[in-house]
């Protein structure tokens, strides 16, 4: 088995500030690593001019760049490569001389060393647990009397979260974007073997290379047995997989669907909705989908439902860069008609203007905004009923397609995965319970007016009714569950998120610490000892954010615990509504002013501090746009934050009194909609992109409805 090989990226381990816009903080990524040396090239090259044998074939490199050894060195203070690590050396481990302890050490031994030319793991650009030595092991003394513990970083890297952000941004940056391919060329590709391999000086011993040694057709079992070893542990090339040179990777201005409103903020531009009486507003929870705008009121669950239209990134010839078409009122909605019998007869004008309300009886002291999750398919899951359940709601009217239950409280929050195949509900019983949703089907869509009843807990069935049972059970199979209850908390469930990608869940309460559960097993991963969060969310990077309202702290945090950054929000504001972006390094917080300040005036203002990881409450880092490096952050506003560092790189502001209510972003990220308190609809795009998209599409023959308008 080939472990994954990643290549040297950085050249600089030296300086005390990393340059990722400098081309010479780069390493060659068009040489392998025995030919970044000049002067020791030289000797691997009449190593080979001077090398004859009838058997084996000439090479430059003895050693590999990539064998088990390379692999258990990197590792080794991580299970179970520590254990594989003392096996492979007998019982114990290597010299501590030898062993991994520095990383610009390791980077001179492999521009030094004639038996060096080792490349990285996948490990150093996501996982900083491999530079620590948590678990305490004594892998001895150096011949200098150091003590072998964790890996010595660069003096640009203040710690090993830090370091494997910035080694990480590296491998995604411009210029290893524009040279990963002739590294992939000499690894995978057509510079592995043959003329072009001893042209580019990268050629290894024969015997790593696959297809080179038949092991079946050795008949002596011990030849054989030593030949697995020798191919194991000395080192294996991957499998070529091209003939031809790899293509460069496009620059990332020329991709489209990378052009979110991250990338270019200062580019974004606001554009109210007009009417915005029809939109149903304010709003709890929006969904933004390729075609539609899905709003769901803050009276939820008894919540008003609108869907619109609309096409992002397309302009409508009027100076708007999107489509919108406000959504119809349907007259049918059972509910609204419930409502409307207490409500009496409306007034004229914008009042007449009623959306379908989904009837339902609403827990007290229930946050209608954690109560709604919007699914994929464009479907309304709300909690905070008096009878406990989980209902599943259509958005075209408000109707009722599915009752689930399974709390003995009411539910106070909910969360989708993104691809809305998991639901997490957690509720003020003190569980968060995990359920399997399924996708629409034209079964069930015929049978909506009869919403089915899901009970979160085994029943029994008659024996001359298996038929009904089945029947029973088809019916339910929208929310399928629970499917594991998760206990742990001591209060009511405040917050919970869940990917399905990382397979975990993250829920806080009041009286307890945040949790970390898995999906497929609903076991305890891991506490935040110590992190009390009123509100959290998950990165598909796995960085989990939590905002404390209490402490006006907001802080991010690894999967295994690792506090990564904290920031501390003045007096003034409070946190509303977080977004993550979808490629996990960037999150907007809606900032609303806050009516709450009941402790001492902040004498620095509007400010975001920034403490340290690692340090006092004393040791505070701020951040402005003015001269003294500190940054403002008014209230009722939208702020762009780096999820590594929280450093805000961006504001939007909004009017005064214009609280936000709701924020969405569209699956692209191309597009930021708002709602305020005011009943406001406001959607925050680049409108450069429209055009690019437009001129895109055009290119390819294209002519969607879409652009009709604009064609005309």
């Amino acid at each position: 088995m080939q472990y994954p090989v990643f290549p040297w990226i950085l050249s600089d381990y030296s300086s005390k500030s990393l340059d990722l816009s400098n081309p010479s903080s780069y390493r060659d990524l068009s040489k392998p690593i025995g030919a970044l040396n000049a002067d020791r090239l030289k000797k691997f090259q009449e190593r080979y001019s001077s090398f004859d044998d009838p058997v084996i074939p000439k090479f430059h490199y003895g050693s590999h760049y990539s064998s088990a050894g390379t692999v258990l060195y990197y590792l080794v203070r991580v299970e179970p490569f520590t254990t594989l690590s003392i096996q492979l050396q007998g019982g114990k481990f290597d010299h501590a001389d030898r062993m991994f302890l520095d990383i610009g050490g390791t980077w001179n031994g492999v521009l030094e060393d004639m038996s060096d030319v080792k490349e990285l793991v996948p490990e150093v650009f996501y996982l900083p647990e491999m530079l620590i030595n948590e678990n305490s092991i004594d892998f001895g003394t150096t011949q200098l009397g150091e003590k072998l513990d964790s890996v010595k970083l660069p003096p640009w890297a203040e710690n090993p979260v830090d370091f494997i952000h910035k080694h990480r941004m590296a491998l995604e940056s411009e210029h290893v974007s524009a040279h990963l391919h002739e590294w992939i060329d000499l690894i995978f590709g057509y510079k592995q073997r043959g003329k072009e391999a001893i042209l580019a000086n990268n050629v290894f011993f024969y015997i790593t290379y696959e297809g080179t040694v038949d092991i079946d057709k050795i008949s002596d079992p011990v030849q054989q047995r030593a030949t697995q070893d020798q191919i194991a542990y000395f080192g294996q090339t991957p499998s070529q997989l091209l003939t031809v040179p790899h293509l460069k990777k496009m620059p990332l201005v020329d991709v489209l669907h990378l052009q979110t409103i991250f990338r270019n903020p200062k580019e974004v531009k606001p554009y109210v909705i007009p009417s915005p009486e029809r939109c149903n507003l304010p709003a709890a929870a929006i969904h933004a989908s390729t075609d539609s705008v899905i709003i769901v009121d803050i009276n939820a669950p008894a919540a008003h439902v609108a869907q619109h239209k609309w096409q992002p990134n397309t302009p409508d010839g009027q100076g708007t860069p999107f489509l919108f078409q406000h959504g119809k009122v349907s007259a049918s909605s059972t509910g609204g008609s419930f409502m409307r019998m207490f409500k009496g007869p409306t007034a004229s004008g914008s009042e007449e203007w009623h959306f379908p309300q989904a009837l339902a009886f609403a827990a007290s002291g229930i946050r209608s905004s954690a109560v709604v999750a919007i699914t994929s398919d464009k479907e309304i899951i709300t909690g905070g009923h008096v009878d406990n359940s989980v209902r599943l709601t259509s958005s075209d009217g408000a109707k009722t397609l599915e009752i689930a239950r399974g709390h003995c409280g009411p539910v106070t929050c909910l969360a989708l995965s993104p691809e809305s195949n998991y639901l997490v509900s957690g509720s003020r019983d003190s569980t968060v319970l995990i359920w399997r949703v399924h996708r629409a089907s034209t079964s069930h869509l015929s049978s909506a007016s009869e919403p089915s009843t899901g009970i979160g807990t085994p029943t029994s069935t008659s024996g001359n009714s298996i038929a009904n049972g089945f029947a029973d059970k088809s019916r339910r199979g929208r929310i399928e569950g629970p499917i594991h209850v998760l206990r742990g908390h001591r209060g009511e469930i405040l917050c919970c998120c869940v990917s399905s990608d990382l397979g975990i869940v993250v829920s806080c309460s009041n009286l307890s610490d945040v949790l970390i559960h898995s999906i497929r097993r609903g076991r305890l991963i891991r506490r935040l000892v110590g992190v009390e969060a009123h509100a959290v969310c998950l990165s598909s990077d796995g960085i989990i954010m939590a905002w404390n309202k209490s402490l006006r702290t907001l802080s991010t945090f690894s999967l295994n615990g690792t506090l990564i950054a904290k920031g501390q929000l003045p007096l003034s504001c409070s946190i509303s509504c977080m977004e993550v972006s979808i490629d996990g390094q960037s999150a907007l917080i809606g900032l609303n002013s806050c009516s709450e300040n009941d402790g001492a005036s902040d004498n620095d203002g509007n400010l975001l501090k920034l403490v340290k990881p690692g340090s006092g409450d004393d040791s505070v880092e701020s951040y402005k746009t003015t001269k003294d490096n500190r940054l403002e952050i008014p209230s009722s506003s939208i702020c762009f934050l780096d999820l590594h560092t929280l450093k805000v790189f961006h504001t939007l502001e909004l009017a005064e009194g214009q609280d936000i209510t709701a924020l969405a972003l569209n699956k692209d990220n191309t597009n930021l909609l708002v709602s305020t308190a005011d009943k406001q609809l406001t959607i925050f795009t680049d409108p450069a992109l429209s055009l690019k998209v437009v001129d895109h599409m055009l290119k390819l023959g294209w002519e969607g409805d879409g652009l009709s308008p604009l064609i005309k």
